[in-house]
């Protein structure tokens, strides 16, 4: 039995399918009619003429249905994009899930290898997430992960790619950065996660969260993609940056 998710495809593909004979269709039918457009108006006459008003009427007709195709198949490429963007997001934060995550990692190794240049991988592990769900309840834990993993990815560099490992367990792969410049980067994702503050009212305030950060260096610390998240996991510092 077939699923839904191979039915939709399946569909999609039929009716891109049936939407790009409907724009060729028309477009050469277009163009014809055009031609012979021209074609009876420079030959005039009566039943000539009669025909070239009729026409245009079909050219009008023509063109619509181009338009129609034309957005037809817009809105497919649409909904196909919105497809692979959301099998490559995380539902409960909104950056990249582990199966991107290692598809990045795999690319960006090989070409550092080529390139023979630097790379990046940072394991952040979050401090206190535990006690939020425990004190506030777990759906006030998702707002705050959300929170966090939006904190994150607004603080990395353009080009740095952000995904959750799972749990509360987020990488960022940064490509040709050297250990330097990525320290930079994991302070102030250190920073921003201690200034975190979320007020619920009567029933008190978020501002205890801190994080562990691991960082591990290509080709220094890992020859492989796997050796690199392996690095970067074991060298979790254990100091938080929790109150």
């Amino acid at each position: 039995m077939r699923d839904a998710g191979s039915l939709d495809v399946q569909v999609s593909e039929e009716a891109e399918r049936k939407a790009r004979k409907l724009f060729l269709g028309s477009l050469v039918l277009s163009v014809l009619i055009v031609v012979h457009i021209v074609y009876l108006a420079e030959r005039g006459g009566g039943l000539l003429a009669t025909i070239s008003t009729f026409l245009p009427a079909v050219l009008l007709w023509s063109l619509a249905m181009t338009g129609y195709a034309f957005y037809m198949l817009y809105s497919i490429a649409e909904q196909r994009a919105a497809r692979l963007s959301k099998a490559f997001t995380d539902f409960s934060t909104g950056v990249f899930t582990l199966a991107y995550l290692k598809s990045c990692l795999l690319q960006e190794h090989k070409r550092a290898q080529e390139l023979g240049t630097f790379a990046a991988v940072l394991y952040v592990d979050m401090v206190n997430l535990e006690r939020v769900n425990r004190d506030f309840g777990h759906a006030v834990g998702d707002i705050v992960l959300k929170a966090v993993a939006q904190v994150i990815e607004g603080n990395v560099r353009r080009g740095d790619i952000v995904g959750r490992v799972g749990g509360d367990e987020f990488l960022v792969i940064m490509p040709e950065t050297t250990a330097e410049e990525a320290q930079g980067v994991v302070q102030g994702i250190r920073r921003i996660i201690k200034a975190y503050r979320l007020d619920l009212g009567k029933r008190g305030v978020i501002d205890f969260l801190g994080c562990k950060t691991g960082l591990a260096i290509f080709p220094a610390e890992g020859a492989s993609p796997e050796d690199l998240v392996a690095a970067a996991r074991e060298k979790l510092d254990g100091s938080s940056s929790a109150k």
